[in-house]
């Protein structure tokens, strides 16, 4: 680990969504604090690559990164941009799945990442089934609302496109 503190590490995982249900459960920091990794990365980093393989998740410490995507013409338009502040956590679907990366990740500043690995979350899981049931079932939620909300995106779109073609007279 570099020099940053466990106790530092366990306060930033307090803050953090997906390890609410442990906010008071020191045992159980410690074991999330035991499979991070501190990652460092400079202005300009790609910290997740678009379309690249993944198998870890990560929770910014410091610094501020932009979430981008790529449209059909390759064009790069920025979706987000988060702060350390904000107490945000991104790529977390790597931890359930091998598929691609559905969005790049930049650095807009210096940053320092704690990184936990699918490997090692799946091993914790194993030997503390609550441990990964809570989490699992925080990312589960995200997903679910992610879900939702796109959902009523492709409506809105669906509606707004109905709405062209019979304003046109097409």
């Amino acid at each position: 680990m570099s020099d940053i503190s466990k106790e530092k590490i366990k306060e930033k995982l307090k803050q953090i969504s997906l390890f609410k249900t442990f906010k008071e459960d020191d045992a159980a920091l410690d074991k999330f604090t035991a499979i991070i990794d501190i990652v460092n990365f400079q202005k300009g980093d790609y910290i997740i690559k678009e379309g690249d393989q993944g198998d870890e998740m990560f929770i910014l410490n410091k610094g501020r990164v932009s979430v981008e995507k790529r449209t059909l013409k390759d064009d790069s338009y920025t979706v987000v941009e988060l702060t350390e502040s904000m107490h945000v956590f991104f790529g977390e679907l790597a931890l359930m799945d091998s598929d691609v990366r559905s969005a790049s990740v930049v650095a807009l500043s210096d940053c320092e990442c704690f990184s936990i690995r699918k490997d090692s979350f799946e091993k914790l899981g194993d030997e503390d089934t609550r441990l990964g049931l809570y989490v699992t079932r925080e990312i589960a939620k995200l997903l679910s609302t992610r879900l939702r909300n796109a959902n009523r995106d492709n409506i809105t779109l669906f509606e707004a496109l109905v709405a062209e073609i019979e304003g046109s007279g097409a």
